[in-house]
């Protein structure tokens, strides 16, 4: 069987959508599955130009040119590249699967669609999005063969509208890269971010959490790693100087691989207050890596975390109370057992469990 991941930002991009994607080529290849990437040719977050072809990873992508916004990139010559492959696995629900469901009366190709939290990261025109979910994507899903809903979050979203093709397989981690650090000596008081800097994220309210603890903990440290996706480093530099946490900050921009498990490992926790995931991949390998995680009260993140007991559940949209159980977690250094209980939790996610499901569904799907 050989399969075609389709996916809007690859490698060297870096973002949880490009993480998702590699390691399940990488592991599917590594069942027997023959994988190739196709991808876009630019780098949503510094406009870079990339090779039309490469090998990462022992996988071989294809990048292609569009047109239109990051938000909805238009590449007429996909179509081009399907002949030789079983069944093409679309990643988010994009133009990509708009595209391809359309033109399916000409490709004729099996369509896998991972939702990846479909398009309602942030609340920024709700209605409209809405209304297309239901009209636009509601016909587009009729051509696609199987919806992989990547949480329980988007499988409740997805069901409203293909109930008969919908099957939630949750996201895997690569469990022996995290845990190679989780006995490492981490730095007191030293948070971690990671992910692209997004709306969705809400980095300005961390940067008011660590402003209102910092005069207590004179040693908190927060790092932000990750890729400015929509231009908000510029906006998050000047909520620091108005903050005046400048020493207490740093803006951390393409680390690679081993630079990350580096600063994840000089982290004590690792801190979100993200308003939406479709699923909390960062937080998860996090956890793999014995980091404790504090994060935002979303539906995701409850999900994986027992307050107290494996992490902690902080209310970002009420500050004061989230600077108030903050400080009580801070104090409390006494923290092995849910360290535990974090790495504990996550080791049921590993991809190598992860991929046979994946491999099930394209066996289904190969076979009709």
């Amino acid at each position: 069987m050989k399969v075609l991941q389709v996916v809007r930002q690859y490698k060297p991009a870096v973002g949880g959508l490009e993480t998702f994607v590699s390691e399940l080529a990488t592991h599917l290849q590594e069942r027997g599955i023959e994988t190739e990437v196709l991808t876009l040719n630019r780098d949503f977050a510094d406009g870079t130009t990339l090779a039309s072809q490469s090998i990462e990873d022992g996988v071989k992508v294809r990048r292609i040119s569009y047109f239109g916004s990051k938000r909805y990139p238009i590449a007429l010559s996909t179509i081009q590249y399907l002949k030789e492959f079983d069944l093409i696995h679309v990643h988010a629900v994009d133009s990509f699967v708009d595209y391809l469901s359309i033109l399916k009366p000409f490709h004729r190709k099996p369509i896998i669609l991972s939702t990846h939290g479909g398009f309602f990261h942030t609340k920024n025109q709700e209605k409209l999005k809405k209304y297309y979910f239901k009209t636009v994507t509601k016909m587009v899903l009729k051509n696609v063969n199987k919806v992989i809903a990547c949480s329980n979050n988007d499988a409740s979203i997805f069901e409203d509208i293909t109930k008969t093709n919908l099957k939630m397989i949750e996201n895997g981690i690569n469990i022996e890269k995290y845990q190679q650090i989780k006995h490492i000596r981490c730095t007191k008081n030293h948070f971690i971010t990671v992910g692209r800097f997004s709306q969705n994220k809400r980095i300005d309210l961390l940067l008011e959490l660590i402003s209102n603890l910092s005069d207590v903990f004179p040693d908190i440290k927060l790092r932000i790693v990750g890729r400015d996706y929509d231009n908000l480093k510029v906006h998050y530099n000047k909520l620091i100087h108005k903050f005046g946490i400048s020493d207490h900050v740093e803006i951390i921009e393409g680390a690679s691989d081993d630079e990350l498990l580096e600063l994840m490992a000089d982290s004590q926790y690792f801190v979100s207050a993200s308003e939406y995931e479709g699923f909390g991949l960062s937080a998860l390998e996090a956890m793999a890596a014995g980091r404790i995680p504090v994060l935002s009260y979303i539906p995701s993140f409850v999900k994986m975390i027992n307050d107290d007991k494996n992490g902690y559940i902080l209310d970002f949209q009420c500050m004061e109370q989230a600077v108030k159980k903050a400080k009580t977690i801070l104090e409390n250094q006494n923290n092995d057992v849910l360290i535990d209980q974090a790495i504990a939790y996550s080791e049921s996610y590993s991809w190598k469990t992860v991929v046979k499901d994946f491999q099930e569904v394209y066996k289904g799907v190969h076979l009709g």
